[in-house]
């Protein structure tokens, strides 16, 4: 059971759910490479799931609760043909035995997005080829119609990366469970949370839970995405639309004003847009392997970045929880697909 059903009970009467989860995920203490005595705390989201790791299975365990509870057969989701999203959608659904449909665009190339994208189609989800980003909302009338036709049901939209209040809430869950942690004596309570932020769910929902929570530490949230898709606006509508879902189905969740000093949005570390790899996101990447992180480029390793420069200046002595929210479950090679069955747009990445 999620630990924030143990705090609002309205919540565990109300609000779907289901559990696809390891929770709590674990805590790690690491020395610092390079600096002999600095620690830091690592929160092993990439452990999440033994199906899928990462920071989406938090958000899906409401996602599709949801769409149980509402009797769809299918959802409906986006995401770049390499989306770690849209992968773990499409493998949680097939466990829960709901069709996916996925809406896929055009994205730069990386070390992960062959085998991500043969793992999508191996999942049994239905890729749909839009390369322009501008498409999809057409994309997504088009497959509604469709699927509606097909079954009588209209699939349950899920947007780009899990990021509305309904994903939020896996989030606000988080910290709950992080301070649970800390009571536990597994870390000290955190000056900084180091967390990369792309549609704004994950971040949002972490500074909510926190704030809800009692617990001071400030998120440091690391833009991987433009300013169109990750800004403070966003980040706060989506803050005010969470309370009032949660609020919802228990009123005695707070009715918590969105406070900006919660965050520190740092977007030096974007480089020259999503996916695409920085000089410091690559040094980080392997920093990480070397205290036994497997980090990739587009995410982790741009966060990581931002910790180690702050870390290496003489004065930065606080106690800082890096939020790894990686995979590190390995996938099979992309070699062997059969990529007669996907759409031809497709072809290029493998």
């Amino acid at each position: 059971m999620t630990i924030l059903f143990e705090h609002y009970p309205g919540l565990r009467a109300h609000l779907p759910w289901v559990s696809l989860a390891s929770l709590p995920t674990p805590i790690t203490r690491r020395y610092w490479p390079g600096q002999p005595g600095r620690q830091v705390w690592i929160k092993r989201d990439d452990l999440s799931s033994p199906l899928y790791g990462g920071n989406k299975i938090r958000k899906l365990e409401f996602l599709l609760g949801r769409a149980l509870a509402e009797n769809r057969k299918a959802v409906i989701t986006f995401g770049v043909v390499g989306s770690n999203h849209v992968l773990a959608t499409a493998r949680c659904s097939k466990q829960l035995g709901l069709d996916c449909i996925a809406i896929l665009s055009q994205q730069p190339q990386t070390s992960y997005l062959a085998s991500n994208l043969a793992a999508i189609a191996r999942s049994g989800a239905r890729c749909c080829d839009y390369p322009r980003l501008r498409d999809t909302g057409i994309a997504a009338a088009t497959e509604l119609r469709r699927e509606k036709k097909r079954t009588g049901v209209y699939p349950l939209v899920i947007p780009a990366g899990g990021s509305n209040a309904t994903g939020a809430t896996g989030f606000v869950n988080a910290a709950f469970e992080l301070r649970r942690q800390i009571e536990l004596g597994l870390l000290p309570e955190p000056d900084f949370i180091y967390l990369a932020m792309g549609t704004t769910g994950s971040v949002a929902g972490l500074g909510l839970g926190l704030e809800a929570a009692g617990l001071k530490s400030q998120v440091v949230a690391i833009q991987v995405v433009h300013d169109l898709v990750a800004n403070p606006q966003v980040l706060e509508s989506l803050w005010r639309r969470t309370v009032m879902r949660l609020r919802k189905y228990d009123e005695n969740f707070p009715d918590l004003p969105f406070d900006p000093n919660r965050f520190d949005i740092r977007g030096q570390y974007l480089g020259s847009g999503y996916a695409c790899a920085t000089p410091e996101g690559q040094r980080a990447v392997m920093i990480g392997r070397n205290i036994g992180l497997k980090l990739e480029g587009t995410y982790t390793g741009k966060s990581m970045a931002a910790m180690n420069d702050d870390l290496a200046e003489q004065a930065y002595t606080a106690n800082v929880l890096f939020w790894d929210t990686a995979n590190s479950r390995a996938l099979p090679p992309a070699s062997g697909l059969d990529k007669g069955a996907l759409d031809p747009g497709f072809h290029q990445y493998f």
